[in-house]
């Protein structure tokens, strides 16, 4: 399975892996942390919807992803 963007589709989601775009998170937890960046971020339900359903709540979406989405729904 391919996904939207172009990457294949693990057949194990890595949770140091943005789900968007395949690039490194920063994520806390997959680190061993007991925190992650991604706490205290507001995150727009569009970057949210993003994810591919088999990966919420397993992975998480990288900030740049985040950031891309929540600009594209802000109005100018």
């Amino acid at each position: 399975m391919v996904l939207a963007c172009g990457l294949p589709m693990a057949s194990e989601v890595d949770p140091s892996k943005c789900p968007t775009c395949g690039e490194p998170n920063a994520c806390g937890l997959s680190q061993g942390k007991n925190e992650c960046w991604c706490f205290s971020a507001l995150i727009s339900s569009a970057a949210l919807e993003q994810i591919p359903s088999q990966a919420k709540n397993l992975a998480c979406i990288c900030a740049r992803c985040a950031a891309a989405a929540a600009a594209e729904t802000k109005p100018s």
